[in-house]
C-alpha cells in the first residue's frame, strides 16, 4: 500500500486510521497491536511523532490534548488556534467527499474531527480561549 501511494501521505493517514478503527472492534487496542500498527506506520513513512498523534485520537481516554492535536505544549494562543484550525480543514469529511473516498473513510473522518475538536475544546478550556 506504501508503494501504491508514495505521494499521497493522507491516503496512508486514512489508512493506519482504518486500522485502528479494525484494532479497536473487540473494544480495546491491544499492546500487540499498537505494535503492529505502529511498524505499519514505519512502512508507510510515518514518522513518530505523527503517530503518537494518531494513537492519541483512537485511544482518547487519558491522551494528551497537545500529542492529539500534534502541536507542543508551549505554543501560544495563536498558534494552538491557527494549527486546530488547519487540522480541521484538512480533516473535514467533505474534503473526503471532494475526493471520492468510500462512505468509511467519510465516517472514520468524523470520528477524527470529533477527537480533535474534543482535544481543542479541553486546551480551550484550560487556557480560557
Amino acid at each position: 500500500l506504501a508503494a501504491l501511494f508514495p505521494e499521497d501521505s493522507d491516503i496512508r493517514i486514512d489508512i493506519l486510521d482504518v486500522l485502528f478503527h479494525i484494532a479497536k472492534a473487540d473494544g480495546v487496542v491491544h499492546e500487540h497491536e499498537v505494535a503492529y500498527l505502529r511498524r505499519v506506520a514505519e512502512i508507510f513513512g510515518l514518522d513518530a511523532r505523527a503517530f503518537d498523534q494518531i494513537l492519541a485520537r483512537h485511544t482518547r481516554d487519558g491522551a494528551d490534548p497537545y500529542v492529539m492535536l500534534g502541536i507542543a505544549p508551549d505554543a501560544s494562543d495563536a498558534e494552538i488556534k491557527r494549527h486546530y484550525r488547519k487540522l480541521v480543514t484538512e480533516t473535514h469529511p467533505d474534503r473526503l467527499v471532494a475526493r471520492g473516498v468510500p462512505e468509511e473513510f467519510v465516517r472514520i473522518a468524523s470520528d477524527r474531527l470529533a477527537a480533535l475538536n474534543g482535544a481543542y475544546a479541553k486546551i480551550a478550556a484550560e487556557r480560557g480561549l
